[in-house]
């Protein structure tokens, strides 16, 4: 059976390849913050989180992330949802995948239900278009985190004078590795680690407000425009103005 997803703008058909192809777009939607397609084999992507809620929806192949040194293998018809703040990598895989990331606010939609129904289109007609599904995120939204996927994590925010470990450390009165060891055994990633994430969140904020690369690449706090290409594209799949092109900035 032939699977696809339709944009409101076709801007992806669905496409295979021996790569991984990732595309991004924002819709105009109260209850998604955006919109993630990817197909191909390469898919993997090192360990990172987001600011908002991810729900991965898979069409054809398979998924699979490591969550807290806990793999989560999600087969076509299957759905993952990793919390707003929680660390995950993803894997490469031997065949095509096809599948869907929905990023929404924490805790706004009911995953359980969401994943159910597109399962239940998926199976009945080969496809999800962008009408049914923002209808579904719409019935299955809700005010409290979901109790499926991982359990809610929220990573907090570091104070803005954190900027090196090793300033971490000296306002947490401990040493270097200490600090480090103490930081990864909280929040599952190493102090820098942690940093970078907060850092490539502040820089997907900024694109989809509309604000040129080479001026986000300085806000977010990255040497130049070359430093968050290569941060950006080995964490999202993409490069900064691919992302910024496909995301138009809200009314």
């Amino acid at each position: 059976m032939a699977v696809s997803f339709q944009f409101p703008n076709d801007m992806c058909s669905g496409g295979m390849g021996s790569g991984g192809r990732w595309d991004y777009w924002r819709p105009f939607s109260r209850d998604i913050v955006e919109l993630g397609v990817v197909c191909g084999q390469d898919v993997s992507l090192p360990v990172h989180f987001h600011e908002e809620d991810q729900l991965t929806f898979v069409l054809s192949g398979r998924r699979r992330f490591l969550i807290k040194d806990r793999l989560f293998d999600a087969a076509p018809g299957e759905g993952v949802r990793i919390p707003a703040g929680t660390p995950h990598s993803s894997l490469s895989e031997p065949a095509d995948v096809f599948c869907i990331n929905i990023y929404t606010s924490p805790g706004a939609c009911n995953a359980a239900a969401l994943f159910a129904g597109m399962a239940l289109l998926w199976r009945r007609q080969g496809s999800i278009g962008w009408p049914d599904l923002a209808a579904m995120i719409e019935n299955h939204r809700q005010n409290h985190r979901c109790g499926d996927g991982m359990p809610p994590q929220r990573v907090e925010t570091m104070p803005p004078s954190w900027e090196t470990v090793g300033e971490g450390a000296r306002l947490a009165g401990m040493s270097r590795e200490g600090f480090s060891r103490s930081f990864r055994k909280q929040h599952g990633v190493p102090p820098q680690l942690f940093r970078l994430s907060e850092r490539l969140n502040e820089a997907r904020r900024l694109l989809r407000a509309g604000e040129p690369v080479a001026a986000v690449a300085a806000e977010a706090g990255f040497s130049d425009q070359s430093h968050l290409g290569r941060c950006f594209r080995r964490a999202f799949g993409v490069t900064p103005g691919r992302y910024r092109r496909n995301l138009p900035p809200a009314p």
